[in-house]
Order: C-alpha cells, then structure tokens, then sequence
C-alpha cells in the first residue's frame, strides 16, 4: 500500500511534506510552522541551478513506484518519523484433516482381531490384519492427522499377541481329553488277564467263558482269552454254526445271516426270550479274507452281561 500523505523527515533534519505519491516543495523545521515558498516568476540563477557533481535529493528510504508490489513497503509508524517495513501476513494453509487411509486401516484391524479369535475365521482375521497394519503404516507418511495410523498400529500388534494366546488356549483345551486318558486306544492285552488261555476262533466251543476285554483300535482279532466260567467274566459262547454259501455273500449279508441265526437260537440256550431277557449278544463272522484263505464259514454267537457274572450263562431265564 503507498506510504499515507504527511509531514516527514527528509533526511535534511526538516521536515517536508509528502503528499502520497512524491515530495513537495513545502518544508518546515522541527517544531516550527510550516514555510511555504514564495511564488515568484524569475528566471533561475546559475547558482540555482544545481551542480551536477551534488548528488540529487533522495529519501532515506524507499518510495513505493507505481505498479511496484505492495508486499513490503514503508510506512510511518508514528507522524515525524520514518517506520520499519511492513509485511503483509501470509495466508494460513487450512489445517487438514483425518488420513482416510488411516482409518480404513484402523477399522481392518478392529475386524481382524475379532475374526482371528474365532477359529472358524482365524484365517480371514490374520490376513485382515496383516492389511491393517500396512495401511495404518503408510497413513503415517500422508498429510492428515496421524492417530488412527497411531492406533491401527498399536491394535494390529496387541490384537496379534490376543489371537496367538487364544489359539494356544483352544489347541490344548482340544488336546486335554487325550492327555487325560491315559492309555486310550491302546487297549487291554487279553493274554495279561489272570487265567485266560488265549483260544483261536475255530478252537472256540460253546460255553467258553470270556471276560470283557476293551481292544481300543487293535485292528483284526485272531484269538479270544477264555477262563473258567467260576471265574468273573461277562461273555459266554452260546451257539456255532457254519454258513452254506459258496462266494463270499459281502460283509452286510453275511452280517444279516450271522444275527439271524444266533438270534433264533438265544432262548433255547439262556431259557427266556431275547426280547425279555436282559441279556444281550453278538457275533463273529468270516472276513472276505478269511473265507478266501482259510475257508472260513464260521459264525460264532456269543452271549454278553452288561455286569460280571459267575458261572455259566445257560439256562439263566433272565
């Protein structure tokens, strides 16, 4: 802006007025009343004329030109002295924002977490943070304000240890019932039990006694422990009898077929109807490789309490 009309130092020690745009020719001392100078019409004198080796008058500051920039100027900064310059206040930038990358991030991780505490969904929420956490990462070097770069960090990492720690509570809280059976699937030797001599299924007779025996995932059984019937046991063998056919009829038929027979011969051994007693049975058959091999057609009925008995089994009536 051009510095406002007014009276001011000269650099002469008086003061000259300045009437917004240049010099004028009207002066005045410090304190005193302003002079003007007298209008004559003469001629000037040669010693009015200024010396060209006297340097012309020239303020002790900068005097805005027209079109100059109005940027930085000189203006008073109280009325009888020359001011300092004065810059015009640069525009403020606007204050910016929240990052959107950062919040997409922020809210990856959120889900993540909640996902890979769930084992359906373990996998989704690890790959969700892994995103997350990248996102939030690079939100941090993006104009915008940085907290939810700051948070999606700090959660991606504690929601990760949250998850591990999870995952390794399910994982043994699947692994205790195996750890508390000792021994599962591993079964009872049958040849350890006192007094049982083990017998295989052609040697067997009817009314062998046979104590329980839990076999665990022992694949083919080839022999059975039998003991004395004085002595506990649960099973006894009731009925044998040998299947006709020539080829092997399958597992089903042959199944159908070994139920059959042994169930219609139940009551003439035990003395009561199958359907009354509360004895139950069941049975063994020839494999497809034992009738193949060894010409196996045996089915052996074997009677069975859900408690230790002692003695035989035949005629019991109940």
């Amino acid at each position: 802006m051009p510095t406002p009309a007014g009276w001011y130092d000269d650099g002469t020690g008086s003061l000259r007025w300045w009437d917004g745009t240049q010099w004028t020719a009207h002066v005045r001392t410090s304190g005193g009343a302003p002079v003007t100078p007298e209008r004559r019409s003469v001629e000037p004198t040669p010693s009015d004329v200024p010396s060209p080796a006297m340097a012309p008058f020239t303020p002790p500051y900068t005097l805005p030109s027209s079109g100059a920039s109005t940027e930085r100027v000189i203006a008073p900064d109280r009325v009888g002295a020359p001011g300092g310059a004065w810059v015009a206040p640069a525009p403020q930038p606007p204050a910016p924002g929240v990052s959107v990358l950062g919040l997409i991030g922020l809210a990856a991780v959120v889900v993540g977490v909640v996902c890979a505490c769930i084992p359906l969904t373990s996998i989704v929420g690890w790959a969700l943070l892994g995103v997350g956490f990248v996102l939030s990462l690079v939100s941090l070097f993006l104009r915008g304000r940085k907290w939810p770069g700051i948070a999606g960090l700090a959660v991606s990492v504690l929601g990760a240890v949250l998850a591990f720690a999870v995952s390794l509570v399910l994982i043994a809280t699947v692994s205790v019932p195996a750890d508390d059976d000792e021994g599962a699937g591993e079964g009872t030797d049958p040849s350890s039990i006192e007094g049982a001599d083990m017998v295989p299924f052609a040697e067997l007779e009817i009314g062998d006694c046979l104590p329980f025996v839990d076999y665990g995932d022992t694949g083919q059984i080839y022999e059975l422990p039998v003991v004395p019937c004085d002595q506990p046991h649960t099973d006894e063998v009731y009925f044998i009898f040998d299947v006709d056919d020539e080829e092997f009829p399958g597992d089903d038929a042959l199944g159908e077929a070994a139920w059959d027979g042994c169930a219609a011969q139940f009551d003439a051994y035990v003395g009561i109807a199958y359907e009354d007693s509360v004895l139950d049975f069941y049975t063994y058959q020839p494999t497809e490789t034992s009738w193949a091999r060894a010409d196996d057609r045996a089915v052996q009925c074997i009677l069975f309490s859900y408690e230790d008995v002692i003695g035989s089994l035949e005629g019991a009536a109940y």
